[in-house]
């Protein structure tokens, strides 16, 4: 049985800006998430990783690049761990998405979401399912760094602890997180762990009131 390393990406500049980034190419990270992705370098050094993933996005590759080049690693490309396909929405502002009819649906019932032009929650939770169920059957034994998003990594979370898919909104991964689990039995063994210290934002208040943006992971951004 392989153990999973779920790794989300450090803080790119969308995450930064407070923008829904997608698929969108050339979101790079920010100024902290490069602090970030050098400073995971030690701790993903001590869990003996034997082989890594990534989703083929930017940055996620950043991400990963700084302890690849010092543990002389090789990175694969997983397409099945990509960001969800946000389609029209990618690029927008999250603030502004709020007040979009479609965003109450997105978090109350997901399963019954496609984006605008883009993809399902559906179809986002089969294709992480297929990507791990393929690479448990090609690794049976060692740990498995996968670089990740949040609502992808979101959705794992959710099927190892057996929740609906319309309440994995509820679940919150931060950037430069990493959740483990053993997969296929799907025993989740750690989830939204730091691995450095990161300093959070103080979230945005309107009449007292604490904006809480989960669309693309759950943290405030």
């Amino acid at each position: 049985m392989a153990t999973i390393y779920l790794l989300r990406h450090a803080e790119s500049s969308a995450n930064n800006a407070g923008i829904l980034a997608g698929r969108l190419p050339s979101i790079s990270l920010s100024r902290a998430g490069k602090v970030q992705s050098r400073a995971i370098v030690k701790t993903l050094k001590d869990l003996e990783i034997t082989h890594i993933y990534s989703s083929p996005i930017q940055r996620c590759l950043e991400t990963i690049e700084p302890f690849a080049k010092s543990s002389n690693s090789k990175v694969t490309s997983a397409p099945n761990f990509i960001e969800m396909d946000y389609g029209d929405w990618s690029g927008r502002k999250l603030s502004a998405l709020r007040r979009e009819k479609l965003w109450k649906s997105i978090q109350k019932r997901p399963s019954t979401v496609r984006f605008p032009n883009g993809e399902s929650f559906q179809e986002m939770q089969a294709r992480i399912q297929k990507g791990l169920n393929d690479l448990a059957r090609k690794h049976k034994k060692g740990r498995v760094l996968i670089v990740s998003h949040g609502d992808p990594i979101k959705v794992v979370i959710a099927s190892a602890l057996g929740m609906n898919l319309d309440d994995f909104q509820k679940i919150v991964v931060d950037p430069a997180s990493l959740t483990i689990i053993d997969w296929p039995s799907g025993t989740l063994l750690g989830s939204n762990i730091p691995l450095l210290p990161i300093k959070k934002k103080t979230a945005k208040r309107k009449a007292g009131v604490t904006e809480r943006r989960v669309l693309g992971g759950g943290t405030n951004v």
